[in-house]
């Protein structure tokens, strides 16, 4: 975990709104969570994501050591379906909950399978979203727009979003920070 970590803490230095959004440290306190599986989590280290200079050496080294993360599901099936629940996961790579701790920010590294539809959905902590393989469209009530690797997308407190996942798996960096960070996103 600690070389996803380095990497995340590289990204978020090298990229303009990353670094606007947070700024964390690698001296972190290690939760030591044991691994756990999710039903998408083996997808990861055989999946071929589209990526960036940028974002090619955070993929590899998630890809390396995905059976070391405690994998979760967010939604429930009857929230979300069953194929949305067996194509999705993530792990809390920093946060309260997290494989480090941290009560400031969360950073979440998402996966999601092709042609899923992630319904309306918000929380009240703020948000972006650092693409790191993949494409998806996103949407707000204001604005819709396909992102690839390399590009973010923030979402205020609150500000209810969707994201269509279009012909190819989604994996992402997703941070959150101010109130509202000891809870989950609900469907809208």
């Amino acid at each position: 975990m600690h070389l996803i970590l380095q990497h995340a803490h590289m990204l978020c230095n090298s990229n303009r709104e990353l670094k606007n959004f947070c700024r964390f440290s690698t001296n972190l306190t290690d939760n030591n969570l044991s691994p756990t599986i999710a039903s998408a989590s083996s997808s990861i280290t055989t999946t071929e994501f589209k990526s960036s200079n940028e974002t090619l050496p955070i993929i590899e080294t998630i890809k390396k050591y995905a059976g070391e993360a405690s994998w979760r599901q967010t939604y429930s099936i009857s929230e979300v379906g069953e194929d949305f629940a067996n194509r999705h996961c993530y792990f809390e790579l920093i946060g309260p909950n997290g494989h480090y701790y941290n009560k400031a920010i969360r950073v979440f590294v998402c996966y999601w399978g092709e042609y899923l539809n992630y319904d309306w959905h918000s929380h009240e902590a703020e948000e972006i979203y650092y693409i790191l393989g993949g494409k998806a469209l996103f949407k707000t009530k204001t604005m819709t727009k396909v992102l690839k690797a390399n590009d973010t997308q923030f979402h205020k407190s609150w500000e209810s979003h969707a994201t269509e996942i279009l012909d190819e798996p989604l994996l992402a960096l997703v941070i959150w920070r101010g109130n509202g960070l000891d809870k989950l996103a609900q469907i809208d």
